[in-house]
């Protein structure tokens, strides 16, 4: 429990051009317990397994992804995950494990199935909503033990988390940016050049969860 803190604090920070700013009575609710509170977008069931919400908005070429995640509740079993999709062509309207044609950005906490930290960036590559697989090892990017300690339980669900990502349509390149560490950044690839896509989708497993503070942009470089 006192490592689901970094559950919150390991995806992906400032760029020109809003593309997208805040707009969120656009979000289409596919599966979960979802509403607006604040300006937030709140997911609060800890039961809901593949809880989802999607909006529409065009990608291609360079995008960048901002947002940020606050901490409810749901990780006293050490088990939970949230993340977001890319480049959907049609969205999942219903409870669903992939979500059309798409790339699946994911932050797990499940030690009983990875061992280590129990604290892994991945990546999926969906091939419809019933199909979809990791593009790499399971294991291979784990955030490691050391950086999970000295975490204060009681101030969980005052962090808010930020997320900040960078997809390169054209080669297949992704940077994940470490809101801890200040300029760092995981690299990895999606295997080649990724057709654009014209949804994006926020979702959560067995946790619940706020997303807010949205900026997607057009960097001029990757």
């Amino acid at each position: 429990m006192k490592r689901l803190i970094v559950l919150l604090c390991l995806l992906f920070l400032i760029v020109p051009a809003f593309l997208f700013s805040q707009n969120m009575g656009d979000w289409g609710l596919a599966y979960g317990d979802w509403k607006m509170v604040g300006g937030r977008l709140v997911q609060s069931s800890t039961k809901a397994g593949m809880a989802q919400a999607y909006m529409r908005l065009p990608q291609s070429g360079i995008m960048q992804y901002e947002f940020d995640v606050k901490y409810i509740d749901g990780g006293q079993d050490n088990f939970g995950a949230f993340g977001f999709h890319i480049a959907i062509d049609s969205p999942a309207k219903g409870k669903s494990w992939g979500n059309g044609k798409s790339f699946l950005l994911w932050l797990t906490f499940d030690p009983k199935a990875y061992g280590g930290s129990g604290v892994y960036g991945q990546a999926y590559y969906s091939e419809a909503d019933s199909v979809m697989d990791m593009v790499h090892r399971a294991t291979a990017y784990q955030l490691p033990m050391e950086r999970l300690k000295d975490i204060n339980l009681q101030k969980m669900a005052m962090y808010a988390l930020p997320v900040k990502a960078r997809v390169n349509y054209r080669t297949g390149e992704v940077k994940v940016w470490d809101p801890v560490i200040p300029n760092f950044y995981y690299r990895f690839s999606l295997g080649g050049p990724v057709r654009g896509g014209n949804y994006i989708s926020v979702r959560s497993n067995s946790l619940a969860v706020s997303f807010g503070n949205f900026k997607i942009t057009r960097p001029s470089s990757f």
